[in-house]
């Protein structure tokens, strides 16, 4: 196929396309895990790079093409078990439906089953065809029709799947680099009047692969199914790219008219039936691909600041400078404290946060926890305050936090709660467990029993779904009956059950990791200086251990692209006096001064 981008000889860019073709696999199988979709073992025909990504997709050591004349001489009785599914590839810019006809030969000797999948040549804009036309666009070829005879003379075994405009890090079928050489020589993306009236569609990489196995799985032969991600007019994909690099200083140049209107898109509705759905929306589909043509724009870390209306940078700030507070405190007492969490992981792979994180945990052994709770309330500076089930004001997490006044944040679980809100630090508590494992499983669980019930009357309302929503609401009346300082004091109780014994494992019960946080105690005996952005602060001895555990052994290996996403969906960010004094005051959208 023409749209097919050979790699450019940029190490950075080099760097950051394999990170996206990475990432369109990891897409792939992520749907396909949740559509409960098996993916096939097939015998591969064809040589365009797609046939590469199916087989990569399936995780195969290694991609094999059996030629066809080798498949059509192999004894029919021991090469049917081996050919349960051929799928062929059909390159419609060099079509071969002689080879075609003995492809379907082939199928025909075995039980099993034939996937053609047709790549078209970009489909040209039909003027005669309306916008919102229900059509079949395989009718306006006639080589496509010549096609679809001969599948149908096999009709039992055969599913075809078309595909148009593939679009990823190696294939450009919309001429996205077209429009990004021309945004970052010029500065400018040229739009038309016409291209309003210009439709097109387009097929992501990962919607085609999960297509493939759709169309294998749940598709009736006999039957042809158009792939498509999205429908848009060529004026609506050059605006969203505009949208996403104006921050970037990138102009909008609106010329005069230099085409004619049309229509030129493949409908998906046929494979929609069988549950198909894209894998993401076309925002995430060009903020996943544009990295792979151009380093000129940090599309990424754009989209981390903006989630948090610009404000993530002095939200940041805040929570260093009550770190700053804690380290000095604990420094001042001689009290242990390490980082926790993702802030541990921050801290050993990125010397801070990690870029798409916005919180920073922090966390001691009992023992230690005691010792700065002692005294922590008192010694905090008059900017920030200890919240604690204790203070009576509402808060009744399963962990304290250190707040910076005057400063709100919400977040879609915790706006729901009645408490004080700020922008804070967590702090989590390691407590003693048993070392067995059938002891610490039960003592979990009546934990995890606290907690449930904890919730429900905390929020004061029904929780969950079916059953366990019938079950909440039946009890809390009887849940009413006592307040919430008294649950959170027999919580905070049994978290102590083991305190004083000689156990060597700890656990934060706090936490949701359940079994992950069950670790030696021996790696949190002893902490080692590290730097987390300009802080100076700790980790513990054992922080490889606990990486390990919580993140699997390839801890330092960064997650795929669209899984480096903000950690709280927040409702509301108010930074108060930390505010950027030197910018106008102006209005956010509730109408509140920022």
């Amino acid at each position: 196929m023409t749209n097919y981008i050979n790699r450019l000889d940029v190490p950075r860019l080099m760097f950051m396309k394999q990170t996206i073709i990475e990432n369109e696999l990891y897409l792939t199988n992520e749907y396909v895990r949740r559509q409960n979709v098996p993916m096939q073992a097939p015998t591969l025909i064809g040589s365009h790079p797609i046939m590469e990504k199916i087989n990569e997709a399936q995780r195969a050591q290694a991609a094999v093409y059996p030629t066809l004349d080798a498949l059509e001489a192999a004894d029919p009785a021991l090469s049917a078990p081996g050919l349960t599914e051929i799928r062929y590839l059909l390159d419609m810019e060099r079509p071969d439906l002689d080879e075609l006809k003995r492809v379907v030969g082939l199928r025909n000797r075995t039980d099993g089953k034939l996937i053609c999948i047709i790549l078209l040549k970009n489909i040209s804009v039909h003027p005669t065809i309306q916008r919102y036309a229900e059509m079949e666009l395989l009718t306006v070829s006639p080589q496509l029709r010549e096609v679809a005879d001969v599948l149908r003379a096999c009709t039992k075994v055969v599913k075809a799947i078309v595909f148009d405009r593939l679009l990823g890090a190696e294939f450009d079928g919309v001429g996205l680099q077209e429009i990004l050489k021309e945004a970052g020589e010029t500065g400018t993306i040229t739009v038309t009047q016409d291209m309003a009236s210009r439709y097109f569609s387009f097929l992501y990489l990962p919607d085609a692969l999960s297509a493939i196995e759709t169309v294998a799985y749940r598709g009736k032969p006999g039957n042809l199914y158009h792939a498509a991600s999205c429908c848009l007019s060529e004026y609506e994909l050059r605006s969203r790219i505009y949208a996403m690099l104006a921050p970037f200083g990138v102009k909008l140049n609106i010329a005069d008219s230099s085409g004619t209107p049309g229509y030129a898109a493949l409908d998906n509705g046929k494979l929609r039936s069988l549950g198909w759905e894209p894998v993401c929306t076309l925002d995430e589909v060009l903020r996943y691909t544009i990295p792979a043509y151009t380093d000129k724009f940090d599309l990424q870390t754009a989209y981390i600041r903006d989630s948090y209306s610009g404000k993530l940078a002095t939200l940041r700030s805040i929570q260093l400078d009550i770190l700053r507070e804690i380290d000095r405190i604990c420094r001042r007492h001689g009290i242990r404290y390490f980082l926790s969490g993702g802030s541990m992981l921050g801290a050993a792979r990125h010397g801070g946060y990690i870029p798409w994180d916005d919180d920073i945990d922090v966390a001691f052994l009992r023992e230690e926890y005691e010792k700065f709770k002692a005294v922590a309330p008192a010694e905090l500076s008059g900017r920030c305050s200890y919240q604690s089930w204790m203070n009576g004001d509402g808060y009744h997490y399963f962990f304290d936090r250190i707040t910076a006044r005057d400063t709100y944040f919400a977040s879609k679980y915790s706006d729901s709660y009645e408490m004080p809100k700020g922008i804070s630090v967590d702090i989590f508590v390691y407590d003693a467990v048993p070392d067995s494992e059938r002891t610490r499983r039960r003592h979990w669980k009546h934990l995890m029993h606290k907690r449930l019930l904890m919730n429900v009357r905390w929020k004061n309302e029904p929780r969950g779904e079916g059953m366990a929503r019938l079950v909440s609401k039946l009890l809390l009346p009887l849940l009413r009956i006592k307040s919430m300082d008294s649950y959170s004091e027999s919580y905070d109780k049994a978290t102590c059950k083991y305190r004083g014994r000689r156990t060597n494992t700890v656990m934060a019960p706090a936490t949701d990791h359940k079994w992950h946080d069950c670790m030696p105690r021996e790696w949190f005996t002893e902490v080692i200086p590290c730097r987390f952005e300009d802080v100076d602060t700790f980790l513990p001895k054992g922080y490889d251990g606990f990486l390990r555990n919580w993140y699997g052994e390839d801890y330092m290996t960064l997650l795929p692209l669209s899984q480096r996403t903000p950690y709280h969906d927040y409702y509301r960010l108010d930074v108060g006096r930390y505010a950027d004094e030197s910018r106008d005051i102006h209005f956010d959208f509730s109408g509140e001064l920022q």
